[in-house]
């Protein structure tokens, strides 16, 4: 699948948003995609669709049909198609980012999507889709945005203690217990759950079982000669199984068959 360009937000906007990603599809080209779940949420526009043809799926399900939408945090991956031509922007946010800016209780986002009209409200919305959309050029595009996000009012600030627990899930890339963090981070488990699921939108079991795979396919691309025995110790499972059972939950397909997928667009996605 083309790749998308890669462009780092502002420097005030980085402890908020991972980064933005521009594709564009020429047209006439149908491009398959397919994402798995990435522990982040999301924006994602279509600056161009000349025949209104994106299609996500989520369980087989209609995830998105709209031209601007906000994502949350999904458990399941997200497969379709573009058919050009089609320019799409992507704003992945840090796992508290969307939280933070603009104060989103984010359970209710898990799985699902939103308009951009409905989350933003119509005359937001809209002012900034149509600076999106007046100059096609990337870097006019993504200063529309920086200045976008700058312009917020931020208030969102109860979430130090979160942060020290995804600091502590990321440098033990995933391999903990909810037991170690209520330990390492003095966090009560009720607490630490409903913390979670309102500023992240997923509880902290899953988060660190999507972080590990994310880390385990990173692993696989920097290391693509090793074998699923070592990248499964390398990567903090069990044992083989353990992590064969994650790469076909969020894959769909089991570790030996993980070629048949377009990696260089997986391996983008998991790198945020």
């Amino acid at each position: 699948m083309t790749q998308p360009t890669t462009y780092l937000p502002h420097p005030e906007l980085q402890e908020y948003i991972a980064s933005y990603g521009i594709l564009e599809i020429p047209e006439g080209v149908n491009e398959p995609y397919f994402s798995p779940p990435l522990g982040l949420s999301g924006i994602i526009i279509q600056t161009i669709n000349t025949q209104n043809n994106v299609i996500a799926k989520l369980e087989g399900e209609d995830f998105f049909t709209e031209n601007a939408v906000v994502t949350g945090q999904v458990t399941y991956p997200v497969y379709g198609q573009f058919i050009g031509h089609v320019k799409t922007i992507m704003i992945f946010f840090q796992p508290l980012g969307m939280h933070e800016l603009f104060g989103t209780e984010m359970s209710t986002l898990k799985n699902k999507s939103m308009t951009l009209i409905d989350f933003l409200g119509k005359e937001k919305a809209d002012k900034l889709l149509g600076k999106l959309k007046e100059d096609q050029n990337n870097d006019q595009q993504i200063r529309v945005l920086n200045n976008f996000f700058l312009g917020l009012n931020t208030m969102w600030k109860e979430i130090d203690n979160i942060k020290s627990v995804l600091d502590y899930i990321h440098i033990n890339k995933g391999g903990v217990s909810i037991k170690e963090i209520e330990q390492s981070c003095h966090y009560q488990r009720k607490t630490l759950e409903r913390h979670f699921k309102k500023m992240i939108g997923l509880s902290p079991k899953v988060y660190t079982q999507i972080y590990q795979f994310k880390c385990l396919i990173n692993l696989l691309q920097a290391q693509p000669e090793i074998t699923w025995s070592e990248l499964a110790v390398q990567a903090g499972y069990f044992d083989q199984s353990h992590m064969s059972r994650y790469v076909k939950e969020y894959l769909k397909v089991s570790p030996n068959s993980i070629a048949e997928l377009d990696m260089d667009f997986i391996n983008y996605l998991l790198r945020r």
